[in-house]
């Protein structure tokens, strides 16, 4: 068990013995194996597959109005996660470009059109020293929300613009312009959802955490299970 480096301010020595005691008494935590990920009691036929992740997505959204960090709790209780964003735009390309049921709710998830409706995505944002950085496929270990990937910004727009769906990097950042959807670029302290309503509909990397509300008095906010196939 590794020693803090400094007790803040307090009596060190004391401190010191006072947790070195208490370490005795209690266990190390150790950390849980993630949770089993599959399809076992669903219904194939409401999720939609991603052969090159090897993922399963659903059709519709579920646990509304949750923040982004209760949506991912919620998710991982029930053996699923959340999207990244590059699993988003591969669940979008094959929306647009598949057959006429893939292309409605193609339409359901980007038309600009009341009433609003809106899902969070795996990714979060840091504006560091040197470089902006991304986090993503968040898992819960140990009871707290904690990222598998951390990584530097790759090439991208960073300007609030309409974007191509086709030009998205492998992290599912656009890298030209087009007309597909609106783009909101990563913001310091952000995380990503997309969002779709009368006044616009587009990728927004510049959504704080905690929102959880509603619009018109109804569920909008929500989250698309994805399952990975085993």
């Amino acid at each position: 068990m590794k020693i803090p480096d400094n007790i803040f301010g307090k009596d060190r020595e004391a401190e010191l013995k006072k947790y070195l005691e208490e370490s005795k008494r209690q266990p190390e935590v150790k950390e849980q194996p993630k949770p089993q990920i599959n399809l076992e009691g669903f219904d194939k036929g409401d999720y939609i597959y991603l052969p090159n992740h090897n993922l399963y997505v659903s059709k519709q959204r579920t646990h509304f109005n949750e923040d982004w960090y209760k949506a991912h709790e919620s998710l991982n209780s029930e053996g699923a996660r959340m999207l990244n964003l590059r699993e988003f735009a591969d669940f979008l390309a094959i929306l647009k470009n598949g057959n006429a049921d893939f292309k409605r709710l193609y339409k359901e998830i980007t038309e600009v059109r009341d009433p609003w409706r809106a899902e969070w995505l795996d990714a979060s944002f840091k504006t560091l020293k040197n470089a902006d950085q991304i986090s993503y496929n968040h898992r819960i270990i140990n009871g707290k929300l904690a990222p598998q990937n951390k990584e530097p910004l790759e090439a991208c727009l960073m300007e609030d613009c309409k974007v191509d769906l086709g030009s998205f990097n492998k992290q599912g950042f656009p890298t030209t312009k087009g007309s597909d959807f609106d783009y909101w670029y990563p913001r310091d302290g952000a995380v990503a959802g997309f969002y779709a309503g009368s006044g616009g509909a587009g990728l927004d990397c510049d959504r704080g955490p905690r929102y959880s509300g509603s619009r018109d008095g109804g569920p909008v906010l929500g989250v698309r299970q994805a399952r990975a196939k085993i």
